[in-house]
């Protein structure tokens, strides 16, 4: 068995490209992918209603979706959880606490379910993966379970540090980062530790898949830690790089070559 998982933003979904976002290419290679009987697998940081906000128009189908950074999963149309560790509501109503006047930055918090909030955004734009979501108050916490608190930094690189370095100091939580965000979650949960629960719930021995993993950052790490090919971008940060076995241009060049 062959199973691809696919980080999103900046693997597969680029802004500027055609297709609406996508690379036909790409989107043609995973079509191709699956229908020779291979698994491809969503593994983002993205909630279940932030990817299903990225993919509408698309032609892209996923198989499973590894979402929140390994926090959660999913059937490939999003509809059905197959498993879900929340977060600590303390940790944003710290994170809340702690930054919602903090100019540069904007603190979010993703759910298991249909509705993502903002919570504070000093950054003085939006970007395109949160501007879907919905305006809420410490009070609205209780409502709804989290996921992952991002916390948007898009421009500052020391207030990043800065964060990151508070964020760990919290104690028992997992921090991911990519080029602009850093995201908290539940202890342990990483898109490694996802895409290995999801094999296990799926009955699939780790020993008889051939795991490719395609992501551009370094909240992509972990799954291309535990991969038999991993593969990041001629954009990707260069320790990034240094991590896998390839570094490609795009998702298509490299999956074409393994049907």
């Amino acid at each position: 068995m062959k199973v691809a998982a696919f980080d999103f933003d900046g693997t597969l979904h680029h802004p500027n490209s055609d297709g609406g976002g996508f690379r036909r290419a790409d989107l043609e290679a995973i079509e191709a992918w699956r229908a020779a009987g291979n698994l491809a697998v969503a593994a983002t940081g993205r909630s279940r209603a932030a990817l299903a906000h990225g993919m509408q128009g698309s032609t892209l189908q996923f198989d499973y979706q590894v979402l929140s950074n390994g926090a959660s999963a999913a059937t490939g149309d999003g509809a059905e959880l197959i498993f879900a560790y929340p977060i600590d509501p303390d940790v944003l109503r710290a994170a809340i606490d702690t930054f919602r006047d903090q100019p540069g930055m904007a603190v979010f918090g993703t759910t298991i379910g249909a509705v993502d909030g903002v919570f504070a955004n000093n950054t003085g734009d939006t970007s395109n993966l949160t501007a879907h979501f919905t305006r809420m108050t410490e009070a609205d916490i209780p409502d709804y379970t989290f996921a992952v608190v991002p916390l948007w930094v898009p421009e500052d690189d020391q207030l990043r540090a800065d964060v990151v370095a508070w964020a760990e100091a919290l104690g028992g939580v997992t921090v991911a980062q990519n080029q602009t965000y850093v995201d908290i979650m539940a202890p342990g949960r990483t898109k490694g530790a996802g895409v290995l629960e999801l094999l296990e719930q799926l009955r699939l021995d780790r020993d008889g898949v051939e795991l490719y993993t395609f992501g551009d950052s370094w909240n992509d790490l972990s799954m291309h830690e535990i991969a038999d090919h991993s593969h990041s971008f001629r954009h990707s940060p260069a320790d990034v790089q240094a991590a896998t076995h390839n570094v490609i241009g795009s998702v298509a060049e490299a999956i074409n070559t393994y049907l």
